[in-house]
């Protein structure tokens, strides 16, 4: 019996190894949220999203989007709501920065109570919201951030 070992380049090897198995992350359910806060184009950039989620944390509330946050890669596609997203209904909708296109409208118009918060006061979001604030979010949000940990102490 003879012995060879064999001279094999790294380079020559054409099957890398894979990854290790991971199970995927079980997907989000916005329908069980009694409360969302929502957000759109208006945050500008996704360094932005902090300020969102920020209200998300101090509320105690899911966070979601818009289509256009999705389709950037912001946030998850399994965070959008809309026509092309989840329909929810949560006892509280806060959208932030959100027009209110109809495909979004269509995913949240079963809230029980709709706040809006949106720069632009002839957004159509306003036309749905129960409350409405027109203003800067980046000023509005954070004072709202604010007061609820005032609040709950």
């Amino acid at each position: 019996m003879e012995k060879s070992a064999p001279e094999l380049a790294a380079g020559a090897i054409r099957q890398k190894p894979e990854a290790p198995f991971r199970e995927s992350a079980r997907a989000v359910d916005l329908t069980a949220a009694e409360i969302i806060v929502s957000v759109g184009r208006g945050i500008k950039e996704k360094e932005n999203i902090g300020v969102v989620e920020e209200l998300a944390k101090a509320l105690g509330a899911e966070m979601a989007a818009s289509r256009p946050i999705c389709d950037n890669g912001w946030l998850p596609m399994e965070r959008q709501v809309g026509s092309s997203g989840q329909t929810v209904a949560p006892k509280v909708y806060v959208a932030v920065g959100i027009s209110g296109a109809i495909q979004h409208l269509v995913g949240m118009k079963g809230s029980k109570t709709i706040v809006a918060i949106n720069k632009d006061a002839n957004a159509p979001i306003f036309e749905v919201a129960d409350y409405g604030i027109v203003g800067d979010l980046f000023e509005v949000v954070p004072a709202l951030v604010e007061e609820v940990k005032r609040v709950r102490g």
